[in-house]
């Protein structure tokens, strides 16, 4: 088995709900549908769990529980980050930013193309590539 992530499970308020927004992004990212609530890239392969746990508050942007702050989704190139933030933008996503060219102490000189927008329950999600 080769080194790496094997999978990731993200717990949701609402299955339907979640697979619906996560379909249409994993189709346009490149990840297939594997099961009733699961995806997969290569090795890797995500699992949606619906749970009666409290909803992350969007509004007052309470996330400062402890665990990831955000997962980050490789893009082939930037027509793919553009498609994502139309479809969030037809679909009514919530963008914290982008699509653009991120210039920090990490890409001093830019190079790096994202969108980080949350998904139905306030995770944060980023899709970016090297421009």
């Amino acid at each position: 088995m080769p080194l790496g992530i094997r999978h990731i499970e993200i717990l949701v308020s609402n299955l339907k709900k979640s697979m619906d927004f996560y379909l249409k992004l994993f189709s346009i990212i490149g990840w297939e549908k594997v099961n009733s609530n699961d995806f997969k890239y290569g090795d890797t392969k995500i699992y949606l769990k619906e749970s009666k746990l409290p909803k992350r508050d969007m509004e007052s942007k309470q996330f400062d529980k402890l665990g990831p702050r955000h997962t980050c989704f490789n893009a082939s190139n930037t027509d793919m980050v553009n498609y994502v933030g139309k479809f969030l933008k037809d679909n009514n996503g919530k963008i914290i930013r982008g699509p653009l060219e991120v210039f920090n102490n990490w890409h001093p000189n830019g190079g790096y193309y994202t969108i980080d927008f949350y998904d139905p329950d306030g995770y944060i999600l980023e899709v970016a590539c090297k421009k």
